[in-house]
Parts: C-alpha cells; structure tokens; sequence
C-alpha cells in the first residue's frame, strides 16, 4: 500500500524546503478556504479551512427540504396549521402526495364524533382559518414535507477547520442538498475543487498532505 506523506504544522507555520508559511495559509487548497476531499468510502467532505478552533458555523441548504410526521385522526383527517418550524405556505406533500393548496376549496372543518364527521368530505381542502386538510387513512401516520430549506451547525476542529460530511438527514447525494451557503456566499459541492487526501487533525496538531 502506497503511504501518503504529510507535513506536521505546528508553532507559527509550515517547515519544508527552507520555506515557512502562516498556519491559517496550510489549511487552504490552491488558494481556496473551502473545497472538498473524496473519502475512502466514495462520498465527498466539504472542508471549510481558516476558521478559529471551536468556532460555530451556520451552514444552510436553500434548496433542502425538511419532513414531519402526521397523523390522521379517527375520522381520516390530516390537519395542518402554520407554525414557525412548519411554514404551511412551504408544504410540498403529503406521504408522497403533492398538495397543491392554490386549488383546493374551501371548506368548513366538520366535528369528528365518535369517529365520524358531522359533515362527509372526500377529497382535501383548505378553511377559512388557514389550516389545510388532507383527507387519508383514519389513525395512521404520514410524512409530511415542507421546502423552505435547512440549516446545520457546524463547529471548528482544534486545527481551525472544518470537515462536513453528509447525514442521514442531509445527504450530499440528494441534488437539493448540493448547493449550501455559510457565511453569506454561495458554494455548490459538484464545482468545488477536489483535494487529496485530506488535512488531518490529531491532538491538536494539523498535517497537511506534502502533495500539497
């Protein structure tokens, strides 16, 4: 197995070839602070070098969409009301279904008793009061998802850089999640440069790949 060779970067900066170079300039790949590596699984991780250790990052996926559980009620009735983590204007669908809110009726919102409306209703529609209603199975649970984006926290090695893989939640092979922003400026994981391998951090001490 070929071994990959790396630089040890401590004090105040880089010691090679008689040349020293500013600690924050080591994290940096072809001048850029942040760009990605590819690990050995296959999957990219966005690094977001410069930064101070510890420091709290807001990274946000415009384009990303979030999901909640539902639960239709005795009667079949999913209701969905505004709320601050779920912007009802942002719903998208319900258990893969697309809600289309712009064409829905609106209806009144009938007394469910004994599980049986006062009034039958067959298909969705909206009330005067904002909720959306989405007619379903009585008592079962669905996936509602809303767009809108997500936002992570991130945190600062102690080397002062940051690596980013995926989540379950947010995976990088989903095409929404692809295009993020931190700090204002927009980034798009397919167009970042590709470093290899990747800086390590270990107890503190950051190694830069020598191929570097």
């Amino acid at each position: 197995m070929k071994k990959r060779k790396f630089l040890a970067i401590a004090g105040a900066g880089l010691i090679g070839a008689g040349l020293f170079a500013p600690l924050s300039m080591a994290q940096t790949y072809s001048g850029n602070t942040v760009y990605k590596v590819m690990r050995s699984n296959g999957t990219p991780q966005v690094i977001v070098a410069n930064r101070t250790p510890g420091e709290r990052l807001t990274m946000t996926y415009p384009n990303a969409t979030s999901s909640r559980r539902v639960t239709a009620n005795a009667c079949g009735l999913v209701v969905l009301r505004d709320s601050p983590s779920n912007v009802l204007t942002d719903l998208v669908s319900v258990d893969g279904m697309a809600v289309d809110q712009a064409s829905l009726p609106t209806q009144l919102l009938p007394r469910c008793v004994d599980g049986n409306l006062e009034e039958a209703r067959a298909a969705n529609f909206k009330t005067g009061a904002g909720e959306v209603v989405v007619v379903k199975t009585p008592n079962t649970v669905y996936e509602a998802v809303y767009s809108g984006g997500r936002t992570r926290n991130v945190t600062a090695n102690a080397c002062g850089f940051v690596a980013i893989s995926g989540t379950s939640t947010i995976p990088w092979e989903d095409a929404a999640n692809q295009a993020f922003e931190i700090g204002g400026i927009s980034y798009d994981i397919n167009t970042l440069p590709t470093a290899t391998p990747e800086p390590l951090c270990r107890s503190g001490q950051l190694y830069n790949p020598a191929s570097w």
